[in-house]
């Protein structure tokens, strides 16, 4: 699954998958008002300055123009206020990207100052929009800042009198200083939030899925399932691993589970698959029928028991299954089905005095670290 199939959509911060590997940070509502609302004092601060001026250089538009177009900004800018509150989407931030830098491009065009100070408002597109969606975004982003200063400054040099003098070179040089800094800056910080969000929905020991993950994972896929697309939970239990670990110590029981974890995800077919906690794994995968779970449980009984005898460690499983949505409409609903039926299975397997009479509370359950 894509990254934006198992992000946790209660966080106020996740990865969005859009075309291919093109993504973004999904902001939350706040953020969404605090960046449109800056956009409106900018627009409301170009109001005020272009509008004590008695006039600008002719180059495009005259400042009546300018105020017409800043109008437009403002029309177009409440149009993406209203689409980003409903959904945010690539394709609406580039669009609210590239009419930032438009406006500012002829906000610096006209600007009668030789040192135009509206050019630092490229640095808050840049900011606004490059620090808020990752790093391809930014990229994007500083290219059309740089594009935009170098295309106002031609046209101030070319069509609106202007000369080059030693506070336009050390602006420029600064501007780009700033900017490069800000973008070396913000890859480091995005590297951190990665690691950040991978450690905080993946088990470091097996690299599955956690508690956590597997939640929003399963968000996704029983929404789906509530629509038409029915899914198959599986739920296996190692059996004997305390004895591993009391035996032969924590390490030999972390590779146990590691050994286990990768056996359970290639058996899966493809499932979305995650440690639950302790010697408890989930599978969440499409809906599967009774032959085919069948093959999957064979498959994962099998190999486990080779790789118990190859390495002179018991290592056994017990496997539950449930469906969705007719065993239940989310995940803790469907493992308590699938434990019901482990059980069970497992009661096959022992003598009836040892078997368990009891089940598990499995939101009680300790969560995997």
């Amino acid at each position: 699954m894509q990254n934006s199939d198992w992000s946790d959509r209660r966080h106020p911060c996740r990865w969005e998958t859009e075309a291919g590997d093109m993504g973004f940070w999904m902001p939350d509502r706040s953020e969404i008002v605090t960046q449109f609302f800056t956009r409106y004092l900018f627009f409301s601060l170009a109001v005020i300055y272009f509008s004590t001026l008695e006039s600008v250089s002719p180059v495009l538009f005259s400042i009546e123009q300018l105020l017409i177009a800043l109008g437009m900004y403002f029309i177009l800018n409440t149009w993406f206020f209203r689409q980003a509150l409903q959904h945010v989407t690539l394709l609406g931030i580039r669009s609210a990207m590239v009419a930032d830098l438009v406006i500012v491009t002829l906000c610096v065009i006209h600007d009668p100052n030789p040192i135009p100070p509206s050019a630092l408002a490229f640095l808050m597109v840049l900011l606004g929009n490059g620090m808020r969606y990752g790093m391809r975004l930014f990229g994007e982003v500083l290219g059309g800042a740089f594009l935009g200063m170098a295309i106002a400054f031609a046209f101030r040099y070319r069509l609106g009198g202007f000369g080059v003098n030693a506070g336009d070179v050390f602006f420029g040089v600064f501007w780009v200083t700033l900017a490069l800094y800000a973008y070396i800056l913000m890859s480091r910080i995005d590297g951190q939030r990665r690691q950040l969000d991978y450690r905080s929905r993946f088990d470091t020991l097996t690299g599955l899925l956690n508690r956590h993950g597997l939640l929003a994972a399963a968000d996704c896929m029983l929404k789906k399932a509530g629509d038409g697309a029915p899914a198959t939970v599986l739920f296996a239990d190692l059996n004997q691993f305390k004895e591993v670990n009391d035996r032969y110590g924590h390490g030999v029981g972390d590779r146990v589970l590691a050994e286990f974890a990768q056996i359970f995800k290639e058996s899966a077919e493809l499932g979305v698959c995650g440690r639950w906690g302790g010697d408890e794994f989930v599978a969440l995968l499409p809906h599967r029928d009774e032959a085919a779970i069948r093959q999957i449980f064979e498959r994962i009984e099998s190999r486990t028991q080779v790789w118990s005898q190859g390495n002179g460690l018991p290592m056994a499983v017990s496997l539950g299954v449930s469906h969705a949505p007719q065993d239940g409409h989310d995940l803790v609903t469907l493992l308590s089905v699938a434990d019901i039926h482990l059980y069970q299975n497992k009661s096959q397997q022992q003598d009836k005095a040892d078997a368990p009479t009891f089940y598990r509370n499995l939101t009680d359950e300790p969560q995997a670290s």
